[in-house]
């Protein structure tokens, strides 16, 4: 399969070409593309297992799930915007997305979905190790991370992936759009 997109090579300065992507050994992490709100949406946009622990809610139709690729299309001109499709490298199936969500002291806060489909094979693991490394390689020098208390599966894939527990956190609402209270763990990996 040809991928329209350089690779990206972790262990020099090249990650700063215009479609940087990263490659793992299954997966392959890129820009996202308007053709990927179908597959997102059939994936993990719609699944309200998947958005149980996010701070969004189930898309309820490909309408929302398109109009959101394009809010995330305009905003990767911002240079601190850094959002990767998560795809299977043998198909190029998307089936997940990782992204900085914000900057908490000029360092990085990520956040993750991936497809319930492959839950429990180890994918976000391996996600979220390239993806630190990445955010390494460019520079920062600590990554930060929550996790809802509940959501056992992400907590495991954080601290496989290194982070250090640093405190609870106890939250009136989980988002704007999820007014119940909820109780989160905070990480950080420091390089």
């Amino acid at each position: 399969m040809k991928h329209d997109i350089k690779k990206t090579t972790l262990n020099s300065q090249t990650i700063e070409s215009q479609n940087p992507c990263i490659e793992t050994d299954r997966l392959l992490l890129r820009k996202l593309k308007k053709e990927d709100a179908e597959p997102m949406f059939k994936n993990w946009a719609s699944d309200e297992e998947v958005t149980k622990y996010m701070t969004w809610i189930s898309h309820e139709n490909i309408e929302v799930t398109k109009k959101i690729i394009g809010l995330w299309s305009e905003e990767e001109n911002d240079p601190r915007t850094i959002r990767f499709m998560i795809t299977l490298k043998d198909s190029g199936e998307p089936i997940g997305a990782i992204d900085v969500v914000k900057y908490i002291d000029g360092n990085p806060e990520i956040g993750y979905c991936l497809s319930r489909k492959y839950w429990n094979q180890g994918l976000m693991t391996e996600v979220c190790k390239a993806f630190t490394k990445y955010l390494f390689a460019k520079g920062f020098q600590k990554i930060y991370i929550t996790a809802i208390d509940e959501n056992i599966g992400s907590n495991r894939v954080v601290e496989k992936c290194g982070f250090v527990f640093t405190h609870k956190e106890r939250l009136e609402h989980q988002s704007s759009f999820k007014h119940n209270p909820v109780t989160i763990h905070c990480y950080e990996l420091v390089q």
